[in-house]
């Protein structure tokens, strides 16, 4: 394990803690790198694989010299400065041309590694007239073959390609097969919440079938090789049973080994009923892979990367009593709990007090009472709700008004009153 220093700064501190194992992990990113020795059939398998990743990609413009199966300190040190976990190295060499390298990173360290052959590769560019799915847009995987398929008690090494399944005696299919979905799984997410609008094309992987010559030479040694040699090249130790890898072991695919790599677009049509009806069109890329030299990873460290952090339901509950009680989580996430009280006695809670309900003017309420001296010291008001506050205001104020009106007409009579008229002496 990686020794993490203790952040000095808060700065520090919060970019340690987007680092850390969380419920529901973002789309990992993957690093492309060209090697020191390329070709056009293999820049286009790195160009078109880097658009199906996009936007969690990182695309080294220069060359660079690294060889993965012999020294990873360049990749650790790529991973550590870019906060990558997954990587792609494109090399062409006289042994190996148009080489292939899918890479896998935990804890810093490289996990697993798997090498392959681009025997043909075609680009989006030729395929014409065809719609092709938004960036960053989720695909649907589509395993075709005996050698994909896996066995329902599967162990977790069985998974990753560490040990052989029933069709696939060396394990490279499934550890392509696992690679493949941890390399354009996108973002995690919580069960029912994949828009169907979103799933626009189709990841399909086929296995070819393999020729009746080279099954023939699995079963016969000829040409110089001996059966230890083939027991090698499978995968196996000379009883028979299954190498178990470590983490510098090396591990030579069977030859001749060709999986078929295509795009499809989802197209849905109407049908005449509510369920549409559903095509697919090819769109690219399109890329025939050989399976070459292989790391599995180590089960240690396997187990490791596996392990995820207690959700907050999982937290919740307690030993083997079952969940705690009254304390569940919301859709949100949040923790809600909830609190039982025992019945109340009401009698002595404090009240607002209102005029018609004093006790003075109750007859059989005693005289002594220290409410009622309390009662008596308030204004005459004090008891008076809100409605009959309002009905005094109305009142009054509709007094002064008459008031208003008849010192009016007593001044307009005062006015219009004739002067008496004087007698004749």
């Amino acid at each position: 394990m990686i020794r993490v220093a203790k952040p000095k700064n808060a700065r520090s501190k919060r970019a340690l803690d987007k680092r850390q194992a969380r419920e529901f992990e973002a789309a990992k990113t993957a690093v492309f790198v060209k090697g020191p020795h390329s070709s056009a059939r293999l820049n286009i398998a790195l160009t078109e694989l880097n658009l199906l990743k996009k936007p969690d990609s990182i695309a080294f413009n220069n060359k660079n010299e690294a060889l993965p199966f012999e020294d990873t300190s360049s990749f650790e040190f790529w991973s550590a400065k870019n906060d990558a976990s997954l990587f792609m190295f494109g090399n062409s060499q006289k042994k190996r041309p148009d080489n292939l390298t899918w890479i896998r990173m935990f804890d810093g360290q490289v996990l697993d590694m798997l090498e392959m052959g681009v025997v043909d590769a075609k680009s989006i560019n030729d395929f014409k007239g065809v719609a092709r799915p938004g960036v960053g847009m989720r695909p649907l995987f589509h395993f075709s073959g005996p050698q994909f398929t896996t066995p329902t008690d599967a162990t977790t090494s069985m998974i990753a390609g560490a040990e052989a399944t029933e069709h696939d005696p060396t394990g490279a299919y499934q550890q392509f097969k696992n690679v493949l979905l941890d390399f354009y799984r996108g973002e995690e997410l919580k069960t029912n919440q994949i828009a169907l609008s979103g799933l626009q094309h189709v990841i399909c992987v086929t296995a070819a079938p393999t020729s009746e010559s080279n099954a023939k030479t699995s079963t016969t040694t000829s040409g110089g090789d001996t059966l230890a040699d083939l027991y090698k090249a499978a995968g196996l130790t000379p009883n028979g049973t299954v190498m178990t890898p470590s983490t510098s072991a090396v591990v030579t695919s069977p030859a001749n080994t060709l999986i078929h790599f295509r795009v499809y677009t989802v197209q849905l049509l109407a049908s005449g009923s509510k369920t549409p009806r559903v095509e697919l069109q090819e769109c690219g890329p399109s890329f025939d892979f050989q399976l070459r030299r292989r790391r599995p990873a180590s089960i240690d460290m396997l187990n490791q990367a596996l392990r995820r952090p207690k959700t907050q339901a999982e937290k919740n509950r307690q030993g083997k009593e079952g969940a705690k009680k009254n304390v569940e989580t919301d859709d949100m996430g949040d923790t809600v709990g909830r609190i039982h009280l025992g019945k109340q006695d009401l009698s002595g809670l404090q009240t607002r007090k209102m005029k018609g309900l004093k006790k003075h003017l109750d007859p059989t309420a005693s005289s002594d009472d220290e409410d009622d001296d309390d009662d008596e010291s308030e204004p005459a008001f004090s008891g008076s709700d809100d409605e009959e506050l309002e009905m005094d205001d109305m009142t009054m104020h509709s007094n002064d008004e008459d008031d208003d009106d008849i010192d009016d007409d007593e001044d307009e009579e005062e006015e219009h009153q004739t002067p008496p008229k004087k007698r004749r002496s």
